[in-house]
């Protein structure tokens, strides 16, 4: 089908971070743990089916190393192909200490390429809670639309237990990548659209008002 007299559709792009330390080593016992040597692997060969022209990663290790691996570009500090953007209300929806960042001051000693001025200087936020975490994913999602007006590729890379917020949907795998559209406002009245089970709590829930509705087109492309 020609598109080409149609607008083009803004896409968020959802990356799990590749497979870290914790996930295979129950009870990690650090704080922010890093890419296991396969995970790195692993995300060094996602193909992405689109060049993403703004990417937005939650302030850990994996996720930092997950961005660098899709965009090797990113490992240098001059020459980004992709703007980034650090955003801390991408950080995992659990109090483990494995999903404890480090200090800003650390952070960006580790990895001096990026931002992260958007993060406390110390790693201080609020304790997990449902209506916390609800609360984070509509003010991602709402951040999302307004940049989806300038950009229409938006990759964003996070956590499964932040993401089960973010969109409806089946748990994802370390290293999964699937895109989302915006429903209009009309789609996004039907409550069919806005609620759905919450793949960790296992309930029914709210995922609106601001919803991202996974997009069949490019899931199978």
């Amino acid at each position: 089908m020609d598109c080409s007299s149609s607008p083009r559709l803004a896409l968020v792009h959802i990356v799990r971070h590749g497979e870290a330390l914790h996930n295979v080593q129950r009870g990690y016992p650090h704080r922010d743990p890093p890419l296991t040597q396969a995970g790195a692997q692993v995300t060094e060969g996602i193909a992405l089916s689109m060049n993403p022209d703004l990417i937005i990663v939650s302030p850990m290790t994996r996720t930092i190393q997950t961005a660098m691996n899709l965009v090797p570009s990113l490992q240098y500090a001059s020459g980004f192909e992709v703007p980034v953007q650090i955003w801390p209300d991408l950080q995992e929806a659990n109090d483990a200490i494995c999903n404890k960042g480090l200090s800003r001051t650390e952070m960006q000693a580790k990895f001096p390429q990026f931002d992260f001025s958007a993060c406390h200087e110390e790693w201080d936020y609020s304790d997990h809670t449902v209506e916390g975490a609800t609360q984070r994913a509509e003010s991602v999602r709402q951040r999302l639309r307004d940049l989806s007006t300038t950009f229409k590729d938006i990759v964003i890379i996070s956590h499964r237990g932040f993401i089960a917020y973010l969109v409806e949907g089946k748990r994802f795998s370390p290293s999964e990548s699937r895109s989302y559209r915006f429903a209009t406002d009309e789609e996004a009245k039907d409550g069919k659209v806005r609620w759905g089970l919450h793949c960790d709590i296992l309930e029914e829930y709210d995922f609106g008002p601001t919803v991202l509705l996974c997009n069949d087109k490019a899931e199978g492309g």
